[in-house]
C-alpha cells in the first residue's frame, strides 16, 4: 500500500487548504461557523471556529435537536475536510483526492460520526460521499478554482482574516 501524507508541503499547499475549507464552509452556508482564519497557528488548527460549532447547546433543547445539530456540525467538519485536500490536489496537480487519502478522511469520520452521533458505518459513509460527492463538484467548477487561486494568495499576504472578512473577500470573488 502507498503511503500517503495529509500534512502540508509548503505555505502554498497550507494557504490552499485553508482555502479549500473556507470556500466549502461559504459554499455550504456555514459561514456563521467561522470566527477567523490564523495561518500561522499550528497545522490543523487554522480555521478558528464560532461557539455556535460542535457543541454549543442549550440545556432546554430536546436530545433530537441536539444530535441533529451534532450532525449537521459533523458534516460540516467532514466537508470542510475533503474541501482542504480537494481545493490542495486540484490546484497543485490538477488531480482529485487520491484513493487512500480518501480512505483516511473515510474512517476519520466513521470515528467521529460513531463518537459523537452514534452513526453506524453505513450511515457515516452515506454523510461521507454525499460531503465528497458536494465537494468534488465544486473544486471541479473552473471558477472556484480561480476563486481558490486568488483567495489562498489573500491568505498568504494577511495571514489573519477574521470571519466577516473572509465573508466579504469570498463574495468579491463572486462566492454567494
Amino acid at each position: 500500500m502507498n503511503s500517503i501524507s495529509l500534512k502540508y508541503t509548503d505555505e502554498r499547499d497550507k494557504a490552499y487548504g485553508i482555502a479549500g475549507m473556507a470556500i466549502t464552509l461559504v459554499a455550504c452556508d456555514g459561514e456563521h461557523l467561522l470566527a477567523e482564519i490564523d495561518f500561522d497557528d499550528a497545522d490543523g488548527s487554522n480555521m478558528h471556529m464560532s461557539n455556535l460549532f460542535n457543541g454549543a447547546s442549550n440545556p432546554r433543547m430536546s436530545a433530537k435537536v441536539l444530535w441533529t445539530q451534532t450532525v449537521k456540525d459533523l458534516r460540516a467538519m467532514t466537508s470542510m475536510a475533503l474541501g482542504n485536500v480537494a481545493c490542495r490536489r486540484r490546484m497543485l496537480s490538477s488531480g482529485p483526492i487520491e484513493p487512500e487519502a480518501l480512505d483516511i478522511l473515510r474512517e476519520l469520520v466513521r470515528e467521529q460520526a460513531e463518537s459523537y452521533c452514534s452513526l453506524d458505518t453505513d450511515e457515516a459513509d452515506t454523510l461521507f460521499d454525499n460531503c465528497h460527492s458536494y465537494v468534488r463538484r465544486l473544486f471541479d467548477h473552473s471558477g472556484v478554482q480561480g476563486i481558490a487561486s486568488r483567495f489562498s494568495d489573500r491568505i498568504l499576504e494577511r495571514r489573519n482574516m477574521s470571519a466577516n472578512e473572509v465573508v466579504e473577500y469570498l463574495a468579491s470573488l463572486g462566492m454567494r
